[in-house]
């Protein structure tokens, strides 16, 4: 396949900060423990999906099947790994839903992260663009993007709100009204929650 040179706002995007968590104070050993409190060894960037591992989810195991459309159209050659991230372009899929098996096992309360982009956003009439991952079936973090709109890149932390082991089932979904491109840049563990004594 042919690759194109990467896009300037990919580039751009590449730049992005980090979203950071102020440090724990030095309080109880219970409120430490709670608040992960430590030298920062559990700091981790472990991917937890791949840009070329997502395959298309099956209606019959959708977990966000209400909502899907009575009519899914979505070409293969409208999403797929570019550069080694997860590329999207509406024009050729009106509703999305990928998954993979999970890199890593993840407990309730680890810090995960995703980070994403998208170009200018366009539509006929207005609409929300809805982004979910979901993880064994459970919502962990979802993004309502008002379209049209411009063009933006987030890196967002969010605490995962279940345990899964590596191999779970993490899905990927994406819906909007429109022609438009969004990127997946990535999908990570940040860091574990820490464990009470």
């Amino acid at each position: 396949m042919l690759r194109r040179s990467p896009h300037p706002f990919a580039l751009a995007a590449s730049a992005l900060l980090s979203l950071a968590c102020d440090a724990p104070g030095h309080g109880d050993d219970e409120a430490a423990c709670v608040a992960g409190a430590g030298d920062g060894s559990a700091e981790l960037d472990l991917p937890l999906a791949f840009a070329e591992g997502w395959r298309p989810t099956p209606a019959h195991t959708d977990p966000l099947v209400t909502h899907r459309p009575e009519t899914v159209v979505c070409n293969l050659d409208a999403w797929g790994e570019e550069y080694g991230l997860f590329e999207v372009r509406t024009a050729g899929c009106n509703y999305l839903s990928v998954d993979q098996a999970l890199a890593e096992s993840v407990s309730a309360g680890d810090t995960l992260a995703v980070e994403l982009w998208w170009q200018a956003l366009i539509a006929h009439e207005p609409a929300t663009a809805h982004l979910a991952v979901l993880i064994d079936g459970a919502l962990a973090w979802e993004l309502e993007v008002a379209v049209p709109g411009p063009s933006d890149a987030r890196r967002l932390e969010f605490v995962s709100p279940i345990d899964a082991e590596a191999g779970a089932t993490v899905t990927f979904h994406l819906h909007n009204h429109g022609q438009n491109s969004w990127t997946l840049a990535s999908l990570e563990l940040v860091e574990r929650a820490a464990s009470c004594p």
